[in-house]
């Protein structure tokens, strides 16, 4: 679809219908059938491909979950294989981080993805706001962070990898 959502065309068609029978209830003309048939049937085809097609934005929303969760389990290969292997530095400092800070809970509470389709190749900023607990290394204790990350992506062989990411430490309450 076109758009993020199909559910207000599908109830518009689907409403639609609904009146065009009722109409031809009381009228009985047949064109008024045939466009009741026409608008239950474009109600349902645009439900049915909303429901095949998954937008990029759509996977994008999905995708950070599965980080999060890799993050918590301490998939280190996982997150690695969302990383462009082509960015040294980025996968480096990423190994860095997953080695000195071991999350026992990843909890995205915000997550805004901007999609850029038009590009070539296609780009998306993802705005998150990440609740992390766990132990740091370096200080030995448990503890929890809200941080506010900024991750950008671009579509590569038909695949969504992070190209940069961006985190500061946030307090609650203080939207980002």
């Amino acid at each position: 679809m076109p758009f993020e959502s199909s559910l207000p065309l599908v109830v518009s068609c689907l409403l639609g219908a609904v009146v065009a029978v009722f109409v031809w209830l009381r009228v009985q003309a047949r064109w008024l059938l045939a466009v009741a048939v026409l608008l239950a049937a474009a109600g349902v085809g645009c439900f049915v491909s909303d429901w095949l097609v998954e937008t990029d934005r759509e996977y994008l929303l999905a995708f950070f979950p599965r980080l999060a969760r890799a993050a918590e389990k301490q998939d280190v290969a996982t997150i690695m294989a969302a990383l462009d292997p082509e960015l040294r530095p980025l996968r480096e400092e990423a190994e860095r981080v997953l080695k000195q800070v071991r999350p026992t809970e990843v909890v995205i509470t915000k997550c805004d993805v901007t999609v850029e389709p038009a590009k070539k190749p296609p780009e998306a900023v993802a705005n998150l706001i990440v609740r992390v607990t766990g132990n740091v290394i370096d200080k030995g204790t448990p503890g929890t962070v809200l941080a506010g990350v900024k991750v950008l992506l671009h579509k590569k062989d038909g695949k969504w990898l992070v190209k940069d990411a961006e985190g500061e430490q946030v307090r609650p309450g203080q939207g980002k």
